[in-house]
């Protein structure tokens, strides 16, 4: 009976946490008029974490959830608001990287703009890389953030994400407006 109790906890949880993240990405239009694009796209990056998951080895409890910046991005300010909030057992911890060999600790990038050079860097890091700008999932970025019809949608790149390791939740994959991933026939 206490199993079940937990099953139904937890499949609740998810649920109102698929909810939150539709009601975020719907961006009703009372909350944009009170909170800026970049607010709403950081609460987003926040609601996106729930739903990814790192190796093991990268998600031990007493260690924070690494969220990076580099360059000079409108989101730095926005991301630094989720200091300090909780995913799982890790807490998040925002840090402007100012070298690339300073990623390897990352469990999240978040590139304001295009850097190539750093494509090497990250080939085969567990960093889930996300951006705002619509090259970028060419150009590497796992999770491309877009407002479209004044909402807030997302495209994925699964491929990319689990070539590091990466496993994103199916029911983030549903919210998607587009996901990319390569079928293989057997």
């Amino acid at each position: 009976m206490r199993g079940s109790r937990a099953a139904v906890r937890g499949w609740v949880g998810w649920r109102a946490g698929c909810a939150i993240l539709l009601g975020l990405l719907s961006a009703q239009p009372a909350a944009a008029q009170n909170a800026s694009p970049e607010a709403l796209k950081a609460e987003v990056v926040y609601r996106l974490l729930m739903f990814v998951t790192w190796p093991a080895d990268r998600e031990l409890a007493g260690r924070p959830l690494q969220l990076c910046t580099v360059g000079e991005g409108r989101m730095d300010s926005a991301l630094q608001s989720l200091a300090g909030r909780p995913i799982r057992h890790l807490t998040v911890d925002v840090r402007h990287q100012a070298r690339a060999d300073q990623l390897a600790g990352c469990h999240l990038l978040y590139l304001p703009t295009p850097q190539p050079a750093l494509r090497p860097v990250l080939a085969d890091l567990p960093v889930l890389v996300i951006s705002d700008v619509a090259v970028m999932l060419e150009q590497g970025a796992m999770i491309n953030l877009q407002i479209e019809d004044g909402r807030i949608v997302f495209d994925v790149d699964l491929d990319a994400a689990r070539r590091v390791g990466l496993a994103i939740s199916t029911k983030l994959l549903r919210l998607a407006r587009y996901v990319r991933h390569q079928t293989t026939s057997p």
